[in-house]
């Protein structure tokens, strides 16, 4: 069974702005112009969305800054997934959380539903080629960690943090350093 080259948090973290270049895209194509546009957000439950951009664009610099640093620090390996497998992952996050956030924003509006016939066909199509190109940009970052993994040489082995790291000490030092503090007299025994 394969696995993500990144964990999924950090995909869902990248893929959720793509929900909402998705949604934008959807909405530019059922109303080309501006003005139409506004009115049918306003009415639907769009309010919020400013500030939920502003987030996931957030999210999707820390998602992508996190990939790139894992895949710096633990290099390419076993874990690496397919093009295809990642973008249908991509694609089935975002079309499923593009349905749940138009479900839930006309519900809060207390708008109809019967529109979402008219809103998913689109929206489907739109995160569909969103989604595809939220994977390139998740492989592309993974393959800018590889190349700059392979000019800066490999990682230096970090010491397991059960195993004790010994010191030699240099001829002449004593062993029993716990009694020299400085060249007073040590502790009471």
């Amino acid at each position: 069974m394969s696995r993500l080259p990144v964990p999924r948090s950090i995909v869902w973290s990248i893929a959720f702005t793509g929900v909402f270049v998705g949604h934008a895209l959807t909405y530019a194509i059922l109303a080309p112009l501006a003005q139409t546009r506004s009115q049918l957000l306003a009415s639907t439950g769009h309010a919020y969305l400013p500030v939920a951009v502003h987030a996931g664009l957030v999210s999707t610099v820390v998602g992508l800054a996190t990939a790139f640093l894992g895949r710096l620090g633990r290099g390419r390996g076993a874990s690496e997934m397919a093009f295809r497998a990642l973008a249908s992952r991509v694609v089935s996050f975002q079309f499923l959380a593009f349905a749940a956030i138009e479900v839930a924003e006309r519900s809060a509006a207390r708008a109809p539903l019967h529109d979402l016939t008219h809103v998913l066909p689109v929206g489907a199509v739109a995160q569909l080629a969103v989604g595809v190109l939220m994977a390139t940009v998740i492989k592309l970052v993974l393959r800018a960690a590889d190349a700059a993994a392979g000019i800066l040489g490999p990682a230096s082995p970090t010491p397991r943090r059960s195993v004790p790291v010994l010191l030699s000490l240099r001829a002449g030092v004593p062993a029993f350093t716990d009694r020299l503090v400085l060249g007073e007299r040590g502790p009471p025994r």
